[in-house]
C-alpha cells in the first residue's frame, strides 16, 4: 500500500503547484516595468505633447492675434484683455467638469472629443465679427481646451513606471515651448500678406482670422490620433476590466518589442493596490452628483487635503506667472524696446505717462504688429524648448520635487534682478528665465500629482488644481498691466514673492519614491 501513496503523493502536490506560479498576479507598476521602455512611450510622449501644445496655442496666439484684429472688430484695450481672459475662464469654469469625467469615462474618451470640438471652435472664432461674438467662441474654446490641457497628464503618467514618470512627462512638456515658437513664426508669416476678400455683409476674412485656424492645426491631429490610441491599463483596472488592461499592455509590449512578441508577455493576472477604489459610472442626474461627491470627498481629507492644498499654491505660482505675466511678455518687451531712452531701467519705461496729444485715439487705428512681438516670443520658446530638454536628463539623477524647489527659487531671483539692468536683451533673458523656469513647474506639479493621490480621484484632483493655477492666470494677465503702470517694483517683489513661498511648501510633501 505504500508505494501507491507515495506516488499519489506527487502527483496531488505538482498540478496545484504549476497553475500558483503561472497565474502568479502582478501589481500594475511591475507589470509595466515587464512592459519596458521603447517605441511606445516615445510614440504616447508625442501624442500627449501635441495634447498640450494645443491648449498653449489657444491661449498664447491670442497675443499675436488680437493686436492685428483689434481694428477690424473695433476692439479697445478693456475688450482685448476681456476676450485674452475669456479662454482662462472657460478652463476655469469645466475643469471640475472634464475631472469627473476623465475618472469617470475615460482619458482617451474626453481627451479625443474635447480636442476636435476645441479646433472646430476655432475655426468658428474665425468668423467672429465682433467683442461680443469673439469672447463667446473664446469662452467655449477655454470649456472644451480645459480637457487636454489637465488630463494628459493622467493619461500619459499612468502609462509610466514611478522612476520614469517626471522624466517622459518632462519630455512631453517641451511641446509648450514648441508651440510658443510655432505661435511667433506661423503669425509672422501669415500676417506678413495683406489678402482679404469679403465672405459675408459684415465679415472681410484677413490673414488673422486665418491663423485661428493654423494655430488649431496640432491640437485637431492629436485628437484623431487618439482615436487609435488606447485607454490607459490603469484606468481600466479601477473600473474592474482587467482584461482589457491586460490587452493594452501586451499592445505596449508589441509596440515596444516588435509584431508577434506579446506572447513572451509574462503577465497573466493584475491585482488591485491596497487604497485603490473601483469606480462605478453612475447614471441619472442624482448618480452623477453622487459620484462628483464621492470624487471630491477625499481630496478633502487628511492626507489628501495637505497634498491638495500644496498642490494648489505650486499650480496658482506657476500660472501666474507662466500664463499670466507670460501673455504680457510680448506687449512689455515690445514697449521697452520702442523707448527712445537708452539706459533706462524696466520700470522706469513701463511707469512712463503717455505724452498728451490733440489726435483722437479713434481717428487712427494701428493693427500692425511689430517684428520685435515675433522674435522676443519665438526666443522665449526656444529657451523653454531648451531648458525642458536639458531638465528631462536632470530629472535622471534628481527627484522632481527637488527641482520644484529649485525653478521656483530661480524664478523669483529672476524677477526682482530684471529691475535693475538696463540693456533690453538682458532684461528679455531674464524674463525668458522668469516665464519658463516657472512654467516648468507646471509640468512637475501635473507630474507630482499623478503619484499623490489614487486613481479613482486622480483626474479630479489634477484638474481641480489646475483650475485653481487657471483662476490666477486669469487674475494676473486681467491686472498684472495695470499694476505695473501703478506700481511697477512692488508687482515683481510680489511675484517672486509668490514663487518663494511656492518653494518653501514644497517640504510638506512626502519624499518621493
Amino acid at each position: 500500500m505504500a508505494p501507491p501513496c507515495s506516488v499519489s503523493m506527487v502527483f496531488s502536490v505538482e498540478p496545484i503547484k504549476a497553475p500558483q506560479w503561472q497565474k502568479r498576479s502582478h501589481s500594475y507598476e511591475e507589470a509595466l516595468e515587464l512592459v519596458g521602455y521603447g517605441r511606445a512611450q516615445i510614440l504616447l510622449v508625442m501624442l500627449s505633447g501635441f495634447a498640450i501644445m494645443a491648449s498653449i496655442n489657444e491661449a498664447m496666439g491670442l497675443s499675436i492675434i488680437l493686436p492685428a484684429s483689434q481694428c477690424d472688430l473695433g476692439l479697445d484695450p478693456g475688450e482685448k484683455g476681456m476676450i485674452g481672459g475669456a479662454i482662462f475662464l472657460g478652463i476655469m469654469a469645466s475643469s471640475y467638469f472634464w475631472g469627473f469625467q476623465a475618472d469617470t469615462r475615460g482619458r482617451q474618451v474626453v481627451l479625443k472629443y474635447s480636442l476636435i470640438v476645441t479646433s472646430i471652435c476655432s475655426v468658428a472664432s474665425s468668423f467672429a465679427n465682433g467683442f461680443v461674438s469673439l469672447m463667446v467662441l473664446r469662452f467655449i474654446t477655454g470649456v472644451c481646451v480645459a480637457a487636454p490641457s489637465a488630463t494628459v497628464y493622467a493619461y500619459l503618467g499612468e502609462f509610466c513606471t514611478p522612476s520614469r514618470r517626471v522624466q517622459l512627462i518632462s519630455y512631453a512638456s517641451v511641446m509648450p515651448s514648441v508651440g510658443i515658437i510655432f505661435v511667433a513664426l506661423v503669425g509672422w508669416l501669415t500676417l506678413s500678406f495683406e489678402w482679404s476678400f469679403p465672405i459675408f455683409d459684415t465679415i472681410t476674412y484677413k490673414p488673422w482670422r486665418l491663423l485661428f485656424i493654423l494655430y488649431t492645426i496640432p491640437g485637431l491631429v492629436a485628437g484623431i490620433v487618439f482615436f487609435f490610441f488606447p485607454e490607459t491599463p490603469k484606468f481600466l483596472l479601477s473600473q474592474g476590466r482587467e482584461d482589457e488592461a491586460l490587452a493594452v499592455l501586451k499592445w505596449l509590449y508589441r509596440i515596444n518589442h516588435g509584431a508577434g512578441s506579446e506572447g513572451n508577455y509574462k503577465v497573466e493576472a493584475l491585482r488591485t493596490e491596497v487604497g485603490e477604489v473601483k469606480v462605478e459610472t453612475q447614471t441619472g442626474l442624482l448618480g452623477v452628483l453622487k459620484s462628483m461627491k464621492d470624487q471630491t470627498v477625499p481630496l478633502l481629507k487628511f492626507p489628501y487635503l495637505k497634498y491638495f492644498l500644496v498642490s494648489c499654491v505650486h499650480s496658482a505660482s506657476a500660472f501666474t506667472i507662466y500664463g499670466g505675466l507670460g501673455l504680457w511678455f510680448p506687449q512689455i518687451m515690445n514697449q521697452i524696446s520702442s523707448d527712445p531712452s537708452d539706459g533706462t531701467e524696466i520700470c522706469s519705461v513701463l511707469q512712463q505717462q503717455p505724452a498728451p496729444t490733440n489726435s483722437s485715439i479713434l481717428a487712427i487705428c494701428e493693427s500692425s504688429v511689430e517684428q520685435d512681438t515675433f522674435i522676443y516670443t519665438a526666443m522665449l520658446g526656444v529657451f523653454g524648448a531648451t531648458y525642458c530638454i536639458t531638465l528631462s536628463f536632470i530629472l535622471r539623477k534628481f527627484k522632481g520635487s527637488t527641482m520644484m524647489v529649485l525653478n521656483m527659487t530661480t524664478a523669483g531671483v529672476a524677477g526682482i534682478l530684471l529691475q535693475f539692468f538696463t540693456n533690453s536683451y538682458l532684461v528679455a533673458v531674464l524674463f525668458c528665465v522668469q516665464i519658463m523656469f516657472a512654467g516648468i513647474c507646471v509640468m512637475l506639479v501635473n507630474a507630482r500629482a499623478v503619484s499623490l493621490f489614487p486613481t479613482h480621484v486622480r483626474g479630479m484632483a489634477v484638474s481641480l488644481v489646475n483650475m485653481i493655477g487657471r483662476l490666477s492666470c486669469f487674475t494676473a494677465s486681467a491686472v498684472i498691466g495695470l499694476l505695473m503702470t501703478q506700481n511697477c517694483p512692488l508687482t515683481f517683489y510680489f511675484l517672486s514673492g509668490m514663487l518663494f513661498v511656492s518653494a518653501a511648501v514644497t517640504f510638506l510633501l512626502p519624499p518621493e519614491e
